[in-house]
């Protein structure tokens, strides 16, 4: 859910009745904690076709500010129409973020992602190192309980498979975390995707996160989307997509 930390206070100097981690999380979205989490998102593609990503990631809070993340897919894409399906690690993608900026009630985080070129078969990532320098605030709406957090990311490659063509396209993310009674809370993401390889052509994905506090270190959640413009033109936009996953905070 974006870079959304779960921050947590260790049990052992948890006081009766404090909040939990996970509520802790939902209060203080931009303190960042170290965690692990696990996810498997079905993407829905053009014909019969699909890919399935199951992607384990750790995060690692060198401070409350600053954050390093891993992630390590495992993608298994089936072009359809008879097409060959194949499955093995994804592109191994690095992040670290940096919260430059806290203010009452707004805070300002900039980073970047390195995706690299790792993985089995051509079919299952980029086929070549990509940089992805982003940025994100988060502005609090205390009236409606909610945080909105308007990102920015563009990515482009800096090398790899000289047969691949190049990467160069910009998200734009206007996300909203609400919080709901019973430690439930959603996270509506909509992102604008501007591929500039693609003549500037422009694609819509909208997904709505549903999570829910499980216990003091645990969350889970599922998170539909559908392809709204352009879907199966650019290669960002599916026809649907549906993903669960699980996070703990240490």
């Amino acid at each position: 859910m974006l870079c959304l930390p779960l921050p947590l206070p260790l049990l052992a100097q948890t006081q009766p009745g404090a909040p939990s981690a996970a509520e802790t999380l939902l209060r203080r979205p931009t303190d960042f904690r170290t965690r692990a989490e696990v996810r498997n998102e079905y993407q829905d593609l053009e014909g019969d076709g699909y890919r399935n990503i199951v992607a384990p990631r750790f995060e690692y809070a060198v401070s409350p500010s600053v954050a390093l993340r891993l992630d390590t897919p495992y993608v298994t894409y089936d072009p359809g129409g008879g097409g060959e399906r194949v499955s093995g690690l994804g592109d191994l993608v690095a992040r670290g973020v940096w919260r430059a900026i806290q203010r009452d009630g707004i805070a300002l985080i900039v980073g970047t992602d390195v995706i690299f070129d790792t993985a089995d078969d051509q079919r299952l990532g980029y086929g070549t190192t990509v940089v992805a320098p982003l940025m994100y605030a988060a502005i609090d709406l205390p009236k409606y309980d909610s945080v909105f957090f308007p990102n920015i990311q563009h990515y482009f490659s800096v090398a790899g498979d000289d047969t691949r063509g190049d990467v160069s396209f910009t998200t734009l993310k206007p996300n909203l975390l609400t919080r709901w009674p019973n430690k439930v809370y959603t996270f509506l993401e909509p992102q604008f995707t501007i591929d500039w390889e693609h003549d500037a052509k422009i694609g819509l994905t909208v997904e709505l996160e549903v999570g829910k506090i499980l216990s003091r270190n645990i969350a889970a959640w599922a998170r539909p989307g559908i392809g709204v413009i352009n879907r199966n033109e650019l290669p960002q936009v599916y026809e649907w997509n549906l993903e669960v996953g699980m996070r703990y905070i240490f």
